[in-house]
């Protein structure tokens, strides 16, 4: 009997029999007819007649009603044992079980059809129970209106929910391309063409997911969606709600022919927002069920330093700006919001006290220790860290603060040219941002000149946003008080003294006490040609000062330095040789000129005295 409907679906629609042909080997069970104890059926023309591609989404069991085009699937199991696959409820509401007969299944629900099969089957297979599963839900058509890419009819599966069933309203599937397919958009968002991994099924419920950017751009009014039922009943659907919180009532399930209703979100439609203590602040299409709770939610909740029970309200009225001040979660929960309300979560100061700094170098204990902002010294971190090792280098260290934000010098457009020097984030001290100075604004309150202009930009991008300390001096600790994100470096002291420039042996020499400059020189080979004996500098290690030699001793880790003649080329030197005899001259002519003079004034005076 299996065999015969199954050749005479076959005889009905010849183009099946090549299709049945091609996937006979992908079939995980061969088809058997009898006189075995477990059979398999497939209904090659039911899974034909619906789509060829896999349901992915669960169905709820409980509430789904069968209607024409659902795919069932039945297990007998008991005196008569087999498996049948394929099964489609028809045009009139009934599916065809072979040898078993035509039962009406429509409008039942899952468990109510299998127990009127389960009647069928033990009438045709006495001691046999049968299991029904629904293989693929149904196909239904709604239609999708409004000012939107792509409006008109959809195709999706039943128990299909809202944002699944309007998605190719605003992206449109390509065929597949060497196993990527490719979404467009209507050709007007920025994001015109994107790309996803998974292949995706034209018909099938898809993982379609809304871009976080096509969501955020507040384009079309997907919090006001309104669907228009058959029956002629109406419901509103808020699509942002379901995708910011996964409330489902908020996402309902369409039918069977549903008018969707989106339009585009005009510029002066009434909005709404919320900020302050919330994990993203939102601006928002206004809905007249709008609420704090719900907008707190959608915002992804608030945060650890959130003011709890506690919110404003800002609005314009016809009397101007007013404010309202929530103190309680009764208040806030009760509160009736209006268009264009801003909502403000305030911040608890008090929570944002987990502060701390970081040691590196020589310390006993290095790591990440935690301070009280602004109060904490210097000195008391080193006592936290046990002092410093015995290898340490206490003049040279140096505290690194945390690199101020968005006011930070070299953010602006640079008035002399890009200096494309690379910015790395630091996070903020303090409740907020440290105030710093831009050297190109000082441009409008200035007589400078260029030049003037060019080195004080210099001297900001020289900046490294550390102060240097000497472990030593006690006094400076004390006063120096410490921020989060602070970074204390405590150098290694290898006991070396550096000696470049016009040296013939520049690197790091020995430190020897009582050692003079002109030794060390000497230990690097010599001045060099170009050496400037009268321009030689002690540079200090952590703050980089310089000193000519006798002004300060030479410590271990200390720069020596010798300088030479700032010629640029030969015709440089020779200019300035020759201005230098021009100017001996002019002193000897100014001099004879003088003696001349003076010789004069006594020849009169002589003269006149006689």
């Amino acid at each position: 009997m299996s065999m015969v409907f199954l050749m005479a679906a076959i005889s009905i629609y010849p183009p099946l029999v090549h299709a049945q042909q091609r996937q006979e080997q992908a079939r995980p069970f061969p088809m058997l007819s009898g006189g075995t104890d477990n059979q398999h059926f497939v209904d090659e023309l039911g899974l034909r007649l619906s789509m060829g591609w896999l349901y992915q989404s669960p169905i709820d069991t409980a509430t789904y009603r069968l209607d024409s085009g659902d795919l069932l699937g039945i297990s007998l199991e008991g005196n008569v044992s087999a498996t049948l696959r394929g099964l489609r409820v028809n045009s009139q509401g009934s599916v065809m079980i072979p040898e078993v007969g035509i039962i009406q299944v429509s409008g039942l629900l899952l468990q109510e059809a299998e127990e009127r099969i389960r009647e069928k089957v033990l009438l045709a297979y006495p001691d046999t129970r049968a299991t029904l599963a629904l293989e693929q839900p149904r196909t239904i058509q709604l239609h999708v209106v409004g000012n939107i890419p792509f409006a008109g009819p959809q195709l999706v599966f039943a128990q299909t929910r809202l944002d699944q069933a309007i998605y190719r309203s605003f992206f449109k599937v390509k065929m597949p391309v060497q196993g990527t397919e490719r979404m467009e958009d209507d050709g007007k968002d920025p994001q015109e063409v994107r790309s996803i991994e998974r292949a995706i099924a034209p018909l099938g419920m898809l993982e379609n997911r809304y871009p976080e950017e096509f969501v955020s751009a507040n384009r079309f009014a997907l919090r006001n969606i309104t669907i228009n039922r058959a029956d002629g009943s109406t419901m509103q659907a808020d699509l942002i709600r379901y995708l910011k919180t996964g409330d489902l009532a908020s996402n309902p399930v369409v039918k069977e022919g549903d008018i969707i209703s989106i339009n585009h979100f005009y510029q002066y439609n009434p909005r709404v927002s919320i900020s302050g203590a919330v994990h993203k602040s939102l601006e928002l299409e206004f809905r007249g069920d709008d609420s704090i709770p719900v907008l707190i939610e959608m915002a992804g909740g608030l945060t650890y330093d959130a003011t709890q029970e506690s919110a404003r309200v800002m609005r314009i009225t016809d009397q101007g700006l007013s404010e309202v001040i929530l103190a309680s979660d009764e208040e806030i929960r009760d509160y009736v919001l209006h268009p264009n309300d801003r909502v403000i979560i305030p911040y608890d100061r008090e929570k944002r006290a987990s502060h701390s700094v970081q040691v590196f170098g020589e310390a006993r204990y290095t790591g990440r220790f935690p301070i009280e902002q602004g109060v904490t010294s210097l000195y008391d971190l080193v006592s936290m860290v046990g002092g410093t090792t015995d290898r340490a280098l206490p003049q040279a260290a140096y505290l690194s603060r945390s690199r101020p934000g968005k006011t930070e010098y070299g953010l602006h457009d640079d008035l002399f040219g890009p200096k494309n020097l690379p910015f790395i984030p630091i996070p903020n001290s303090g409740f907020g941002i440290r105030p710093s100075f831009d050297p190109v604004v000082l441009t409008r309150t200035s007589n400078q000149f260029l030049e003037g202009f060019e080195y004080l930009q210099l001297e900001a991008d020289l900046i490294r946003d550390r102060v240097h300390i000497d472990l030593r001096d006690t006094e400076q600790m004390k006063q120096i008080r410490l921020f989060d994100g602070d970074r204390l470096q405590i150098p290694k002291d290898d006991g070396t003294v550096f000696v470049f420039g016009q040296v013939n042996n520049p690197g790091y020499y020995t430190f020897i006490n009582d050692q003079s400059t002109s030794q060390y020189i000497g230990n690097a080979g010599g001045f060099a040609l170009a050496a400037e004996p009268d321009r030689v500098f002690i540079i200090k290690p952590g703050s980089y000062s310089w000193y000519r030699v006798g002004e300060t001793d030479i410590e271990p880790g200390d720069l020596i330095f010798v300088d030479r003649l700032p010629f640029e080329d030969v015709t440089t030197a020779r200019e300035y040789e020759l201005r230098m005899r021009e100017l001996r001259n002019s002193r000897v002519q100014l001099v004879l000129a003088g003696v001349a003079t003076v010789a004069s004034v006594i020849t009169a005076y002589v003269a006149v005295t006689r």
